[in-house]
């Protein structure tokens, strides 16, 4: 496996982190179900910073896989990964299986208590 692939599959690691972090806040936690809250886009370029506006309930869904992550639109990384979903609003990506095993040791909702 190439190590800009193992790099990309960690850059967007670092950005779901950021955004589990924002589901945190209280204000998000009381949210209507249909508000549209603004999260970092999920890509593989540590530069972006562009947000993608979603509900909580479709940011879980994307959330309910490990290997899967939010993007804006033309925010795919091929080489890497697949688009399992297209919104008008952003775009679902999976990170290809050999790369799985570093987005889920990444998974802030799978880490083991230590």
């Amino acid at each position: 496996m190439s190590g800009s692939r193992e790099r990309i599959a960690a850059n967007q690691a670092m950005f779901r982190t950021v955004n589990e972090r924002l589901t945190a806040w209280p204000e998000r936690r009381e949210a209507a179900a249909t508000e549209k809250l603004h999260f970092y886009c999920e890509c593989a370029d540590h530069h972006c910073f562009e947000h993608v506006h979603m509900t909580v309930g479709e940011y879980e869904a994307v959330r309910a896989h490990s290997a899967r992550f939010v993007v804006a639109a033309d925010h795919v990384f091929p080489d890497a990964e697949n688009v399992v979903e297209e919104r008008d609003r952003y775009m679902v990506v999976e990170k290809h299986g050999d790369l799985h095993r570093i987005v889920e040791a990444a998974d802030p909702r799978r880490a083991i208590p230590g």
